[in-house]
């Protein structure tokens, strides 16, 4: 392992004499963060090449020690794989883990030393991004039958699961999302979008939610771009992709899902909060649906506005001014009338309608 850098934080009180020490490491498409007071050793390790750039990480991060790579030059293909879609700032880093509690692609990973001396069991966790019906699936109790998803129920690995859907034997696996939410694009400025060139919600999409229509059928039904939130786990990777800031997931809901281990332990609610940081705008700031309004819905609600300034007459007063217009078409269809027109004397035919019109209303 390279180490990049190390670090000691202050002494936590003055007759403490150890003291907390940090240091980050590199291996291959891996950054390793260490963490060491006393006899208690911390690591977590950052998968680069599983890593597919939602940042849930940095929103449930207690120390914003998480910060946005360049993903949209990842996406689009500007920067290779091999770049972090994600910087940690390890100085920051508590090695709280939560990073990896949330990481729906197995990303991240814990190690403590000694083993056992932290129980990650007694922790709340994000929910299973995968279904399995019991009915269908035919493993046995020595797993000799199919193994396909033996090795990837226990830490959530999406890219894993969208493989293994495809693939499985009596389809009864299904990737599930335990975060409901809604994908929005942003219709009013979809111009901007160049999805031939650009690709990068399409690329970025570990589940293959996004798509470019190809049909003229598909192109009017879809517009330029579209996502089929059947598989969509609303991750927010796409987001976080697009170059344009066009695409918002509105998530609605997590599902927490209790300590393995039975217990009443101090941290679980601190936790729980951390983890509802993924809708934390729903539930600090009461945020109703997004809706963004197109253009044609934004013209037909000035022109009611238009309508309900415009004093409206009743049928007996449009019946009236009917039978004005009639008279008026059968005056200018006069003769005399006529020829003054022709002849440009107008002020005789402002006279002439002038005592039809008194005539009208006396």
């Amino acid at each position: 392992m390279i180490k990049i850098s190390q670090a000691t934080s202050d002494k936590e009180s003055p007759e403490e004499e150890e003291e907390i020490k940090k240091q980050l490491g590199m291996e291959p498409n891996k950054l390793i963060l260490s963490w060491k007071y006393k006899d208690v050793d911390k690591k977590l390790t950052y998968d680069i090449e599983k890593c597919i750039g939602c940042s849930l990480c940095k929103e449930v991060c207690p120390v914003d020690a998480i910060e946005l790579g360049p993903v949209p030059e990842i996406a689009q293909g500007l920067l290779d794989e091999s770049n972090p879609k994600i910087m940690i700032d390890h100085e920051k880093c508590c090695y709280c883990m939560l990073c990896a509690i949330v990481c729906p692609n197995d990303a991240f990973h814990e190690h403590f030393q000694p083993e056992g001396r932290i129980d990650m069991n007694q922790f709340p966790r994000l929910g299973k991004f995968y279904k399995i019906d019991e009915d269908k699936c035919i493993e046995d109790e020595s797993n000799e039958i199919c193994q396909l998803c033996i090795n990837s129920r226990e830490r959530n690995n999406v890219k894993a699961y969208h493989k293994i859907q495809q693939e499985c034997p009596t389809q009864c696996f299904q990737i599930e999302s335990p975060i409901s939410g809604e994908v929005v694009l942003k219709e009013h400025m979809l111009y901007k979008c160049d999805p031939s060139g650009c690709k990068a919600c399409v690329n970025i999409c570990p589940v293959e939610s996004f798509f470019i229509p190809q049909s003229a059928e598909d192109v009017k039904k879809y517009g330029k771009i579209a996502c089929n939130e059947d598989e969509c786990f609303y991750c927010g990777a796409c987001v976080n992709s697009c170059p344009d800031d066009l695409i918002i997931v509105d998530r609605k809901s997590v599902e927490i899902l209790d300590p393995k281990t039975p217990g009443n332990y101090p941290w679980v609610e601190a936790w729980i909060k951390h983890i509802k940081e993924i809708i934390r705008e729903r539930i600090t700031k009461g945020k109703p649906p997004i809706h963004i309004p197109l253009i044609e819905e934004k013209i037909e609600k000035e022109a009611k506005k238009v309508e309900e300034t415009i004093p409206q007459i009743s049928e007996e007063e449009k019946q009236q001014l009917r039978e004005i217009n009639d008279k008026i078409q059968e005056l200018l269809k006069n003769k005399k009338v006529r020829y003054w027109i022709k002849d440009g004397k107008a002020d005789k035919v402002a006279a002439e309608l002038d005592k039809l019109l008194n005539k009208m209303t006396t």
